[in-house]
């Protein structure tokens, strides 16, 4: 058995067409390129329409990691401060954080999560030993999109800059919230006014979030990413790391011109994929006897899913599916490495990371170009995942 996968970067006669422009015009090889500014202008109205407000500024930049590296300078952390971070996250947020020579604080995720929660958060901002925090990162990993709007407001009260990774989940809307939740919630805060939520694009709570074209991405240039800054003011806190006087991180022409037919084509993959997605869990969400479907399909969000992740019974478990699907040319690989080990000269922990070393050891994810088959090849998927897990045994 041989599993055809759709092909990733996309080939589509627009990104031909916008890159001919860019040559023919010659605006790929200027400083201050028209095509970067349409770019950017285009990001930044996208959150700002989203999140009802004016403040969002949009940073172009050559990486996702580049992107925290500014994100974290924003928040002027630097030796001696502390960044509270998931114990499972992707490894370059935490070398992001000592590069900075300031020290990453371990949170355990929640049980059946690949994030920590809101109410973990709030039990951490009521420690006594949190005066060197300055900022938390939050990731929206593997499908999975965090209920960020309560963590948002832990950090407000904690005085913490809360950043939001969705260098994986571009265009994921957080959980919307019903009449009944918001009621409780102006209830217990003596406030008045709020509604129901429709969601809202995921890195809009952060004070500041992190993108990623990334080759591999949703949405690919190769490489690059983008900085959301929803405070305007906290772009003078990396001022002078992103212009000396020149742009230091810039994301090229060449590279924006490809985004802009991908953003146009987002929503239409993004329901592909999501679709995809679905109609997997329906058929075998809780089917496979060996593995364990790690993110459910979450009412009230709209996912990008970037890929699908599964909880092996064991490492070696999880070495022999990635072994079959190899042969079978179904693109399966292991998840991140933990943190859960790192020593204490490197991290500080709150607590034991028990389930995180269980998700560095036993994760396994299938990535997105999987979910991008057409909906009369969606069984030949399910086709070839149950003949892995048949012949995992």
């Amino acid at each position: 058995m041989n599993y055809q996968l759709p092909s990733w970067p996309p080939d589509w006669p627009e990104l031909r067409e916008a890159v001919d422009r860019a040559f023919n015009s010659g605006d790929w090889g200027r400083y201050h390129s028209k095509i970067c500014i349409d770019l950017t202008r285009r990001l930044k109205d996208w959150f700002n329409a989203d999140a009802e407000s004016n403040g969002a500024e949009i940073r172009l930049c050559c990486s996702g990691n580049a992107a925290l590296e500014l994100a974290l300078r924003a928040a002027k952390v630097g030796p001696g401060d502390e960044v509270l971070i998931s114990a499972y996250d992707y490894p370059g947020n935490l070398r992001t954080i000592e590069l900075l020579g300031a020290k990453p604080v371990l949170l355990d995720v929640e049980p059946g999560s690949l994030a920590f929660s809101a109410a973990q958060l709030r039990a951490a901002a009521n420690r006594d030993d949190t005066k060197a925090i300055r900022a938390v990162i939050i990731s929206h990993l593997f499908g999975e999109v965090v209920n960020t709007e309560p963590m948002r407001s832990v950090c407000d009260e904690a005085g913490w800059f809360l950043i939001e990774d969705v260098c994986q989940s571009l265009g994921a809307r957080t959980p919307a919230r019903t009449r009944e939740e918001v009621a409780a919630d102006r209830f217990s805060k003596g406030k008045s006014g709020d509604s129901p939520s429709r969601g809202r694009l995921a890195g809009s709570w952060g004070h500041l979030a992190t993108f990623s074209f990334g080759g591999s991405k949703p949405v690919s240039a190769g490489s690059g990413g983008a900085l959301l800054v929803n405070d305007s003011r906290l772009l003078a806190g990396a001022g002078s790391w992103l212009e000396r006087p020149g742009e230091v991180y810039p994301l090229s022409p060449l590279q924006s011109v490809v985004l802009g037919p991908q953003l146009d084509r987002l929503e239409e993959l993004q329901t592909q994929r999501n679709a995809t997605w679905s109609e997997l869990y329906r058929q075998r969400g809780g089917d496979y006897s060996h593995w364990h479907w790690m993110v459910p399909i979450q009412p009230g969000v709209i996912a990008n899913p970037y890929k699908i992740a599964w909880l092996a019974e064991s490492s070696e478990a999880r070495s022999r599916v990635i072994r079959i699907a190899e042969g079978l040319g179904l693109p399966i690989g292991a998840g991140y490495r933990s943190f859960a080990k790192c020593s204490a000269r490197r991290c500080r922990k709150f607590g034991e990371s028990e389930q995180s070393a269980s998700l560095g050891e036993r994760l396994f994810v299938l990535d997105h170009r999987s979910l991008l088959v057409e909906p009369d090849r969606v069984e030949n998927l399910v086709a070839a995942l149950d003949y892995v897990h048949s012949h995992f045994d």
